[in-house]
């Protein structure tokens, strides 16, 4: 196993319009590995619509660039936006994590991570939500993070409205 990158080596940043085609390749390896290969329906064209056109933005997104010399590359990304919560205020939704599977292990994740916790913590928000299959093994670390399980605490089941159902309001 590789060792973990230096900080000079791992750079976490703001996502720029150029980074959408390496990040909607990334959706789809993180909908390939979540064992729902036909899932994704953005383009490249909706994410930079969605990011960087429209104001306010529809999400945020940091990269993790790993700048070894001969391995510059995007080892993955963290999409997130900005939620309200009646009950505490502002809150943030990590919407995706991932990290490619050459780069796994070697703390991008991590570093991901705590630079979208950073920003709900230094924007003012409550709480950071997000959501984690059953059986994704990447549970325990955020559990090792601090993270709880809302399913077991406190009974909260996640629900969605879509497709046809949501048609029928409009």
């Amino acid at each position: 196993m590789a060792e973990k990158y230096r900080d000079d080596e791992l750079k976490i940043r703001a996502a720029k319009r150029e980074d959408m085609s390496a990040v909607a390749e990334m959706i789809q390896e993180l909908a390939d590995f979540e064992k729902m290969p036909e899932g994704p329906k953005m383009s490249v064209a909706d994410l930079e619509r969605d990011g960087f056109e429209r104001q306010p933005p529809a999400f945020h997104c940091k990269i993790a660039e790993v700048q070894r010399p001969g391995s510059e590359m995007v080892a993955g990304y963290a999409l997130y936006f900005p939620t309200y919560s009646t009950w505490e205020g502002r809150s943030m939704m990590l919407e995706d994590l991932y990290v490619r599977s050459s780069q796994r292990r070697l703390g991008v994740g991590q570093k991901l991570f705590e630079a979208v916790a950073k920003e709900a913590s230094s924007t003012g928000c409550c709480r950071l939500d997000f959501h984690v299959l059953e059986w994704n093994p990447a549970r325990s670390f955020y559990e090792h993070k601090g993270a709880v399980n809302l399913t077991n605490s406190e009974q909260w089941c996640y629900y969605r409205l879509a497709g046809e159902a949501l048609k029928k309001f409009s």
